[in-house]
């Protein structure tokens, strides 16, 4: 379906073009507070030049936020064409700055010889840097001119307003014709909704709202127009109707409309009354109707809804407000639907998890992406027709299709496109590996439909977040505590008052998932998110776009001969390919992404990276094969992300305490227990949150030198050596804002543990905690530290913040009377040996744990002798709050649970046990339990499983 193009595709996106020009913007002025605060000295005969660029930079940062939040004029391409210069010299200034802060770090290093040796040159620099300043101000001035000076030569002129709106309303229709073509599947889909409509109405007389909630392209007209159709809905309800919202509605045009479908002319359509006594009623509405029906146009608001009111009065209707964006037009319109205590229902379907759930207190219905039987059935229909096809198309048709991941949109434009071609194996192949790239074309109006109509509805702090997410690999799982720091180290979390800025960046991520623009992959224990993707097509639109304003380059095979001057550059080669090929210039780079796993980063790559790549924030290298970081780190003086995920490296370079605005370190995920050393002097790092590390951190050198230095921003340490040196620094306040910790205390360390533990009573902040004791003679392990096991315990009982306890190797640490604790919510204890009645008593008396992980080690099982099991009894009323428990490779023969035990628990998971034959026949008994999965149960244990009924709606699953 092709329609004309009113305007061109391009001139109308605006806004990621503003808020990406704002976000250098911010970063511009945030260096040069910096400067002018702490490098006054060096700035002679320039400081007056930087602060008059801070103010000019200052009224147009002003003038970005009030583009962004949509004040436009008429004159579109003028301001495009103003925002995409204001850009590019923002990035000219940028470079400058950047590049003297760079300079200036480098001149700081020397000592004094050394500066006089070179003041020629630092004279020089400041020379050339008040130059270019004066070049800036000079060019945005004359930006500032020409755009007064053409605006008023075109405003009598321009009519793109008219011409915007009519192309949208295009856009619009096209997405209801597409939408709403081909009905294929939706089975269970519309039976679900339907039920929610018209089941227990009688019980339920009151007026409710449903509502179903997808991405652009997913087909929630289409089954909202399948239900809206069925006879079972036709039946049920005596009037029916259907209006279209939009996210440029109004609600007068709403009630406009709506009045159109209730007219007298309509309601004969759609509208049956159940009795006579009704039927009167409506007649005498109906005439008024028709003599008021002229006038409609030239009545109130609130006159409009009075009319909506008394057509809908006196019947049980169905309304449906087919994609509805905004909160403010459900408010402004709700009022006009009686509540007739006659089972009325309206359906809502909309992209915004947010509007859909403020319209009413049912859950959303959520749309799934098509399976591949329905995605081929779909295609098979528009393609052929309903005639037969050749059979060896079916496959080839199926790899096509599976491109297409389940969007209905992209079935069907796809379809349509083939449909018209030649159906051989030979013209069905070009399509193989390119769909995206047939589909985002212009004529195929597919990315207005999916991204731009979502797009455009967003603010315009999330834009450069959601476009940022075309930076990962095709299919790539993205780490979601990875992304969220990726956009607070690329300036994109800006204003967050008083909140961490990562909280923010996850108020974002929520925003963007009800959204529909992003999909939950994998979810965390305590409900967040742990990781997200993105839709194909729709990462393919984001790098579209971003090419085009220069947010971001993908570099693939395929365009590494191109020559470029990207600022942010993803690679998606390998990287010595890449090294070897590429003749881009890096000079103004400020990301880079390297997403090959199985790179070598050797000296070389070192040097070609410390080379190119000097103003550089964010550098992400997937490779596992670094062995060793250069000691000329430091140089990389505007780092705030740093991620090299190799499992190798043993040392940090003393030239990382240079990094002064690093933010995230991430050196491999934590599977080692050999140490990794870092100068003691990274606590001059006064921005770092979070320091990831293969292994644990074992610091080198005088903590006494850094004289108090606090690390303010510091909240994660995923492993460090329990040690003197770790010992002084918390005492001495050095992590005072310290949220996360892992502890590894060594099996051959001599010092006081009980009392050293007692120190972490200085982290008020810390929420979670994790103890990691390094045993000896695997598998026959044995403590080895100089201290008794309740001595350990009793020394983290004061931990009052504490709220997540690991303990890693616990052994028979819990044959002993515990004390943990206060407040603990989620404790696991892994590698048990041995577990007795006072370790399970003092954990039944945590009066606030909810979720228990107990499990041993595989190793153990093939050395324990029969006498070692071990039975599990669970004190009456014990664990008051405990919702899920999970024990596994455990010689556990007998679990036994109290009267009140476990009286909240809602998923249990055994794996693993093979010596426990019978669950308690209380646990059947819980009314909270809904979820029960037994993995490798001994045969006693899957007969008893297989002949058990279970009640109260619990799920059995065994594995």
């Amino acid at each position: 379906m092709r329609q004309n193009r009113i305007v061109n595709n391009h001139q109308n996106i605006i806004f990621p073009l503003t808020h990406m020009a704002d976000s250098v913007v911010a970063f511009l002025l945030e260096h040069l507070s910096q400067l002018l605060q702490h490098e006054a000295n060096l700035l002679c005969g320039v400081q007056d030049r930087i602060i008059s660029l801070r103010n000019e930079l200052e009224i147009i940062n002003a003038y970005l936020k009030t583009s962004s939040r949509g004040n436009r004029n008429n004159n579109k391409e003028i301001e495009q064409k103003v925002l995409s210069q204001i850009r590019d010299v923002a990035h000219v200034a940028e470079d400058v700055i950047d590049t003297f802060i760079a300079n200036i770090a480098m001149y700081k290093k020397r000592n004094m010889l050394g500066r006089m040796l070179h003041s020629v040159d630092h004279a020089k620099l400041l020379h050339d840097v008040a130059e270019k300043i004066d070049k800036i101000k000079t060019t945005l001035n004359e930006i500032h001119e020409n755009r007064i000076k053409y605006y008023q030569e075109s405003s009598d002129q321009s009519s793109s307003a008219r011409e915007e709106e009519e192309r949208i309303q295009s856009l619009h229709r096209l997405r209801r014709n597409v939408e709403e073509e081909n009905v294929v599947g939706f089975v269970h889909e519309s039976e679900v909704v339907i039920n929610r409509l018209i089941v227990d109405d009688s019980s339920s007389p009151r007026l409710k709202v449903v509502s179903i909630i997808g991405m652009g392209g997913l087909g929630k007209t289409t089954l909202a127009r399948k239900i809206y159709n069925s006879e079972e809905v036709k039946n049920h309800f005596d009037c029916r109707a259907w209006v279209y919202v939009s996210n440029e509605c109004r609600s007068r045009e709403l009630l406009l409309g709506l009045l159109q479908n209730l007219m007298p002319n309509h309601i004969n359509n759609d509208c049956r009354s159940s009795s006579s006594n009704i039927k009167k009623k409506g007649k005498k509405k109906h005439k008024e109707g028709v003599n008021n029906s002229q006038d409609i146009s030239s009545l109130s608001n609130d006159e409009l809804k009075k009319k909506v009111w008394e057509c809908f009065k006196w019947k049980k209707y169905l309304l449906v407000l087919d994609d509805l964006w905004k909160i403010q037009d459900w408010d402004e319109v709700k009022d006009a639907f009686p509540d007739g205590n006659r089972g009325s229902r309206i359906l809502i379907t909309s992209r915004l998890k947010e509007v859909a759930s403020h319209t009413g207190r049912d859950p959303p219905y959520c749309l799934q992406f098509l399976t591949e039987e329905h995605s081929w059935e779909l295609f098979s229909k528009k393609v052929f027709r309903g005639e037969k096809y050749p059979c060896d198309l079916e496959s080839l048709g199926k790899q096509i299709v599976k491109s297409c991941g389940g969007l209905p949109l992209s079935i069907l434009v796809l379809a349509g496109l083939l449909a018209n071609k030649e159906k051989s194996h030979r013209e069905w192949s070009k399509l193989l590996g390119h769909v995206n790239w047939y589909l985002t074309r212009d004529e195929t109006q597919v990315k207005d439909i999916v991204l731009k109509l979502s797009f455009n509805d967003l603010p315009s702090r999330l834009k450069p977040c959601f476009l940022y997410l075309g930076i990962f690999p095709e299919d790539y799982e993205i780490c979601v505590r990875q992304l969220l720091q990726l956009w607070v180290a690329e300036g994109f979390i800006q204003e967050t008052g008083n909140r961490d800025p990562n909280d923010v960046a996850e108020d974002y991520l929520y925003e963007l998932i009800d959204r529909s623009l992003i999909q939950v992959a994998q979810v965390k224990d305590s409900g967040g998110v742990k990781t997200c993707r993105i839709h194909d097509l729709l990462r393919d639109l984001c790098i579209l776009e971003s090419k085009e304003d220069k947010i971001f380059q993908i570099c693939t095979d395929s365009n590494i001969l191109i020559p470029t001057k990207p600022r942010r550059l993803s690679v998606h080669s390998t990287m010595s390919h890449y090294v070897s090929s590429s003749t881009n210039d890096h000079s103004c780079v400020r990301s880079l992404f390297c997403s090959d796993p199985n790179c070598f980063v050797y000296s070389d790559e070192w040097k070609w990276l410390t080379k190119g790549f000097k103003l550089v924030r964010v550098l992400d290298l997937d490779g596992k094969y670094c062995f060793k970081i250069p000691s000329n780190l430091g140089n990389f003086v505007h780092l705030r992300y740093l991620r090299i995920d190799s499992h190798y490296i043993r040392s940090v370079p003393d030239s990382i305490c240079s990094l002064q605005n690093l933010q995230t370190l991430y050196l491999g995920p934590s599977i080692r227990v050999t140490t990794i050393s870092f100068p003691c002097g990274i606590t001059k790092l006064k921005h770092i949150r979070h320091l990831y590390t293969c292994g644990p951190i074992k610091l080198r050198g005088d903590c006494s030198e850094s004289n108090g230095d606090a690390m303010w921003n510091l909240q994660t340490i995923s492993s460090i050596v329990l040690d003197k040196r770790t010992t002084y620094l918390i005492e001495k306040g050095s992590f005072p804002k310290l949220r996360k910790l892992c502890l590894q205390i060594s099996s051959n360390f001599k010092g006081d543990v009980p009392k050293m533990l007692i120190s972490l009573q200085h982290l008020r902040h810390l929420n979670k905690l994790e103890i990691y004791f390094q045993v000896k003679d695997w598998p026959h392990s044995r403590w080895e530290i100089n201290c008794k096991a309740e001595e350990v315990l009793q020394s983290l009982k004061h931990l009052r913040h504490l709220s997540i306890l690991k303990i890693r190797n616990a052994l028979d640490l819990f044959t002993c009377v515990a004390m943990f604790p206060p407040n603990i919510t989620k404790l696991t204890l892994s590698c048990i040996s041995c577990l007795n009645d006072d370790g399970i008593n003092a954990i039944g008396n945590l009066t606030k744990l909810q979720i228990l992980i107990l499990t041993g080690d595989n190793w153990f099982l093939d050395f324990w002798p029969s006498d070692s099991l071990f039975d599990i009894n669970c004190i009456e009323d014990g664990f008051p709050q405990l919702k899920e428990f999970q024990m596994g490779n455990l010689p556990v023969r007998n679990w036994k649970l109290a009267n009140g035990s476990m009286s909240r628990l809602q998923i249990l998971v055994i794996h693993h046990c093979d010596k426990f034959d019978s669950l308690p026949s209380e646990l059947w008994s819980l009314t909270t339990l809904r979820k029960v999965c037994v993995r490798k149960p001994s045969d006693a244990m899957a007969a008893m499983l297989q002949n058990l009924e279970v009640k109260n709606g619990c799920e059995l699953i065994v594995e």
